[in-house]
């Protein structure tokens, strides 16, 4: 996330005038904001936003938050979608992160694990490996051999982690109902042109991607549910899944972060 430079394009696109055609490779993409009476709160921090651009996308003023408009869910999260990752190398993508946890946190054995948004499972079974008590949340009714929880299930974890989940949510209400001492976040690190050529990026998926996080909105949000210290962060998935290669340019991939209360 290059925040320095999103940051600028981030000014200059709330200022310019909306009629105002900018070239975006090797064509004109004409910044219109596609409703001009819409004053809608970003999802994040609340402020007011005003300019929506013809993508579908809001930028909040405020946070650096970037969202899908509407917030509207168009893929199913079905079993279908649950299978799409037993092809994908996940064994080794689960012990990575496992690593990249235990990196940062004492975690002794029996500590409750929660993934929100566990898919088939690979993670949490690495966990359960290591003799730690895991639990899971998704949509799907598949059964992965893992113990399913809700938001509202009264129990406390140690960690909850959204592994390429947190963008997908339409609304952060129910994680704020969670309780755990840590949250682990690895969410698709967001370039400086997704305002204006999100089409060029991989993680732009409207109707499933509804978020792309600056720095500022995590931290916003994570201090929101009461998890003011950023206890760690880096881009430890892009060893297995890769920088992006994006006109002649690199940018990192997966940005991963664990918080905590303390």
């Amino acid at each position: 996330m290059t925040d320095a430079k999103l940051e600028t394009d981030l000014h200059a696109y709330m200022e310019e005038s909306a009629t105002e055609p900018r070239s975006i490779g090797s064509g004109k993409i004409r910044e219109v904001d596609a409703q001009p009476s819409l004053v809608i709160r970003c999802p994040v921090c609340q402020s007011l936003c005003r300019k929506h651009t013809n993508y579908n996308l809001t930028a909040c003023p405020q946070c650096r938050h970037i969202y899908q408009t509407d917030l509207n869910v168009t893929v199913s999260y079905d079993a279908e979608y649950a299978h799409q990752y037993d092809t994908r190398p996940v064994k080794a993508m689960s012990e990575l992160r496992w690593n990249f946890i235990r990196s940062c946190l004492e975690l002794p054995t029996g500590s409750r694990i929660l993934d929100v948004g566990y898919g088939n499972g690979a993670f949490l079974k690495r966990a359960r490996d290591a003799e730690m008590s895991v639990f899971g949340i998704d949509l799907h009714t598949e059964d992965f051999g893992i113990p399913v929880v809700s938001f509202d299930t009264p129990l406390s974890y140690d960690v909850a982690c959204f592994f390429d989940s947190l963008e997908h949510f339409p609304s952060f209400a129910p994680i704020f109902r969670l309780q755990t001492r840590h949250v682990v976040v690895s969410i698709p690190n967001t370039p400086d042109f997704v305002l204006t050529a999100p089409q060029r990026w991989r993680h732009f998926k409207p109707g499933e991607h509804l978020h792309y996080f600056s720095r500022d909105s995590l931290d916003a949000l994570m201090r929101t549910w009461g998890f003011p210290k950023r206890l760690a962060e880096g881009y430890p998935e892009d060893d297995l899944r890769g920088k992006l290669k994006i006109d002649g340019r690199t940018f990192d991939n997966i940005y991963t972060a664990i918080y905590t209360r303390a």
